[in-house]
């Protein structure tokens, strides 16, 4: 994942690439429904990714204001501290964020009801722009502004992708089946 911070007037804009399944963290971390939990109100979406960087970049995104948080690696198996941060996916502002499901050769955009469909996907690759926003000058929220969702497909999915399943019309005429 590579991970970009370009300075626009008060606010930051970072631009993610190259994440996968592992960076957008999946299960709890993820509520693009907007739906209340332990931690979030009804209404709120966003997710969580993950910040497998070298120190240098965590530092600056700390100095940004960012609530960075930590979540314990299995000692057992040797892992690693895993650091991430919340982003936010609101849609009440001027501009709703653009958010796209792609899959194969095939784009969507998601509508604001259908973004449910990404708090259970599996990612092969991810690219994000989310912007900065500065409460104070200690604490910085963060907000998705436009992202490109590649899913992961299966076999039997990957070879029907190209059909287009809504060409027949219901005034077509239907193949003749044999009715016993």
């Amino acid at each position: 994942m590579k991970l970009t911070i370009e300075r626009s007037g008060k606010a930051e804009i970072i631009m993610v690439e190259g994440a996968g399944q592992m960076d957008i963290l999946p299960g709890k971390f993820r509520n693009f429904r907007g739906e209340k939990r332990q931690f979030n109100d009804e209404g709120k979406r966003n997710f969580n990714l993950a910040l497998n960087l070298p120190t240098e970049a965590l530092d600056d995104l700390v100095a940004l204001g960012l609530n960075i948080k930590e979540l314990a690696g299995n000692e057992e198996y040797g892992d690693e501290p895993t650091r991430f941060v919340k982003v936010n996916v609101a849609f009440g502002g001027k501009v709703p964020p653009e958010l796209y499901l792609v899959a194969g050769k095939n784009m969507k955009e998601l509508t604001q009801m259908e973004l449910g469909l990404l708090d259970g996907s599996r990612f092969t690759n991810v690219d994000l722009i989310i912007r900065t926003y500065h409460r104070d000058e200690k604490t910085c929220t963060l907000y998705l502004q436009k992202g490109y969702f590649t899913i992961e497909q299966d076999p039997i999915t990957a070879k029907y992708a190209n059909l287009n399943y809504d060409a027949l019309d219901a005034d077509d005429e239907m193949p003749p089946f044999d009715e016993d």
